[in-house]
């Protein structure tokens, strides 16, 4: 009998061991920084997403200021806040805007949290800076938007294409390589390139002056090239809705992308549609169409099928989730990252960032997908819905 006691108290505590070996196992948390709703409702709201997929018990959200060119330091003491809770095993950005790195190096150095993994996704500072001190750094293919966003345009028979930026965008590595690519492939197909400056969102007049400069602007170009197709881009996610509402009724003004394509990027506001921002694309795409078809737009815009920025985060969060549990053992394992993907998102082409010195950063992923053309979504179109 003593025997058998002592062989149920040796149970018990291996088994209380291992329930408290568990609890700790279970204890993790991934902490994600986006922006406001105001600069980046898709980022924002899959963050809400990873809390109700993961548990509030495991994900924790902040964001970062509008004016984050002015208040880096608030960036930075907001990454550095996150990874101060020891539970904390990784943090996924996006976008990560500048003060990222600086954050991710502080949590390094002066918190010496080695263990960490660390995830930026759609950054605004070099590739090489942001690689430095990232574990992973995933962006839409910015430079092989300057081949597809021509080769719709082409399509059109665009014969202007009108690009609107400002100077901090312009100092960007990919979005200068898109540009330059944009101009190249213009004047290959004969289309005249208009490079406008547009007032800086994050410079003291604030968005609103940004989006009234574009609903001004178009309008004026249109004018100024009348009788031509004239297409409109800008490198800005707060004036795209401004950028679509100038074009939605003008009938030679074409849209040929947002600058973070996606279903839901300016298109719910500007055509005053309740879409569940990361919900069912397909269903998406559908009430994008039919809504743009009343204005006879649906020839007239594009975007890409999938939202990449919401991807970005949805696939960073699984992805630390795999590394913190030991399924993913790599911190930088693209083999897995590609199969994450390609489960979300089959067809998108995943590959290494290699800058114009011909260096390739093995942890810097760039991401494509196909534009879309929107009468596929209308009754009767291949992805259309159902009679």
């Amino acid at each position: 009998m003593k025997k058998l006691m002592s062989l149920l108290l040796v149970a018990l505590m291996l088994l209380t061991v291992a329930s408290a070996a568990f609890a700790e196992e279970d204890n993790w948390k991934i902490a994600i920084l986006t922006g406001t709703v105001s600069q980046g409702e898709e980022e924002f709201r899959a963050a809400e997403k990873a809390i109700a997929t993961w548990g509030e018990e495991h994900i924790i959200t902040d964001t970062y200021p509008d004016n984050f060119s002015s208040e880096m330091e608030t960036t930075i003491s907001k990454l550095v806040a996150l990874a101060s809770d020891p539970d904390v095993k990784a943090v996924v950005m996006c976008q990560a805007v500048p003060g990222a790195k600086a954050g991710f190096d502080k949590i390094r150095e002066e918190l010496g949290r080695e263990d960490m993994l660390l995830i930026a996704g759609t950054p605004q500072e070099d590739p090489a800076v942001i690689a430095s001190a990232a574990d992973i750094v995933m962006y839409a293919d910015e430079a092989a938007q300057g081949d597809t966003i021509m080769e719709t345009c082409a399509k059109w028979g665009i014969e202007v294409f009108v690009h609107y930026s400002f100077p901090r965008h312009m100092a960007m590595e990919l979005i200068v390589a898109r540009h330059d690519l944009l101009v190249q492939n213009a004047a290959a197909q004969g289309i005249e390139m208009v490079a406008v400056t547009a007032p800086d969102p994050t410079a003291e007049a604030g968005l609103s002056a940004s989006q009234q400069f574009i609903l001004e602007d178009v309008p004026r170009q249109l004018e100024k090239y009348a009788g031509k197709k004239v297409a409109f881009f800008t490198t800005n996610c707060g004036m795209q809705p401004s950028l679509q509402t100038a074009c939605l009724d003008a009938e030679n003004a074409y849209y040929p992308q947002p600058c973070c394509p996606s279903p839901y990027h300016g298109f719910p506001s500007t055509l005053g549609l309740e879409l569940e921002v990361g919900g069912d694309d397909v269903a998406a795409l559908q009430a994008v169409a039919a809504a743009l078809q009343e204005h006879n737009a649906a020839s007239r815009f594009s975007t890409w099928p999938s939202p990449v920025a919401m991807t970005i985060i949805e696939i960073g969060v699984e992805y630390a989730v795999g590394y913190i549990k030991g399924e993913i053992t790599e911190r930088n394992d693209f083999t897995k990252l590609n199969e994450l993907f390609q489960a979300k998102i089959p067809g998108a082409k995943i590959a290494n960032y290699t800058n114009a010195e011909g260096t390739t950063l093995d942890n810097y992923y760039t991401i494509l997908l196909a534009p879309v053309d929107f009468n596929d979504y209308l009754p009767g179109g291949v992805n259309g819905p159902a009679a």
